[in-house]
């Protein structure tokens, strides 16, 4: 019986690190994509002809990071 309460809260501690690299995982993705637009060689890149489009873009993405980081973690501590 005291091993499967160990069993237990490893996989608990296991599952949780989990989530966490999870998480982490998907909050990188829009830089990720980001990146994959500006390391392409072809024309069509978004907001080039636009003076401050580079800028413009890093806080869009760094916006939706933040937002969806914010909701994935207050989602967490909510369930």
């Amino acid at each position: 019986m005291l091993q499967e309460e160990i069993t237990s809260r490893q996989m608990e501690q296991s599952n949780r690190t989990l989530y966490v690299l999870t998480i982490i995982t998907v909050l990188a993705l829009p830089i990720n994509i980001v990146a994959g637009f500006f390391g392409m060689n072809v024309g069509g890149i978004p907001l080039a002809s636009n003076h401050h489009g580079f800028i413009l873009l890093v806080v869009i993405v760094g916006a939706f990071t933040l937002m969806a980081g914010w909701y994935a973690f207050k989602r967490r501590d909510d369930g």
